[in-house]
């Protein structure tokens, strides 16, 4: 009979504590895995789909050499975000997998079967989703999920916001090309300064890629330094967004203003220079709002 009282008062426990009592066979996967294991294993899952056609594109192209040299057409910053949300899966405290995780574990594996890229990075939209719903405020769980959240942005979520924006985006581009070069513009093509033709504003070179990379660099820099966002966070996340516009667009209007050097602006050359800078703008505008965090620190 004591036996049993306690029992019972096990399971009241777990109850107020928000947890769901689970079949034995879930129990045992609960305990054999840590949840921060759990869900570092869901998310690499889920990238690892979620890039394999990027990867496979980028050496069908070329080399392997030229593919990894060129991050396989992927921003260094989300190979970064990887790293970081794995990292911070890894370091959250022991605590065993819920009934509910393993719910999601299935789903998020089923999503993985399917060869589609965009499914994966769907479901680890809701992995991060689910991740900022269950974890402790300020718990590393908590942060990568903010992370992984921030990661989707660049892979699936912009490029979504482009399908249906493309008109007004490629047209906001060339509005401000036309600024800088001084011609006229009509619709997403702009007038070369000699008046030899028009330059025509691509899908490729819209600088809203750019914007969701600054989005992301804003995300790790305020989740890899344990700081919770700020209305300045917000603030400077725009200034890196502005940035890297002036960056593209600024890019764009050298071949209005100089359509005989094309080749070399629009080229490897000039692409990479651009993505350099970018990433210096987005990188120097974070450090630069989070510096007082890093002196600070031992």
């Amino acid at each position: 009979m004591v036996d049993a009282l306690k029992d019972a008062s096990g399971r009241v426990d777990a109850l107020n504590a928000g947890g769901a009592i689970a079949p034995p066979f879930f129990a045992n996967i609960g305990q054999a895995v840590r949840r921060g294991e759990f869900f570092a294993g869901l998310f690499i899952l889920g990238f690892s789909n979620g890039i394999f056609e990027r990867i496979a594109g980028a050496i069908e192209k070329g080399s392997i050499e030229n593919a990894i040299l060129g991050t396989f057409g992927i921003s260094v910053l989300v190979w970064v975000a990887c790293f970081i949300a794995v990292s911070l899966l890894l370091r959250q405290p022991p605590e065993p997998v819920t009934r509910n995780d393993l719910i999601l574990g299935v789903a998020v594996i089923a999503a993985v079967l399917v060869p589609s890229a965009k499914v994966s990075w769907i479901a680890l939209t809701v992995l991060g989703l689910y991740g900022l719903r269950c974890f402790e405020a300020a718990s590393p769980a908590r942060r990568a999920a903010f992370v992984i959240l921030a990661v989707t942005v660049p892979m699936l979520w912009s490029r979504l916001v482009f399908a249906m924006l493309s008109d007004l985006i490629l047209q906001a581009d060339a509005s401000l090309v036309s600024l800088i070069v001084g011609t006229g513009r009509v619709g997403n093509t702009v007038g070369f300064a000699d008046n030899s033709g028009y330059l025509i504003i691509l899908p490729a070179c819209s600088s809203l890629a750019d914007v969701s990379l600054a989005v992301l660099g804003w995300a790790l820099f305020t989740q890899a330094l344990t700081r919770r966002p700020s209305l300045k966070d917000v603030w400077w996340c725009l200034a890196a967004c502005s940035a890297v516009i002036v960056i593209n667009v600024t890019r764009i209007a050298l071949i209005g203003l100089h359509p005989e050097h094309y080749e070399l602006i629009h080229g490897a050359v000039g692409a990479g220079v651009a993505s350099f800078l970018a990433l210096v703008a987005i990188v120097g505008s974070n450090l630069i709002r989070v510096r007082g965090d890093l002196f600070a620190r031992p």
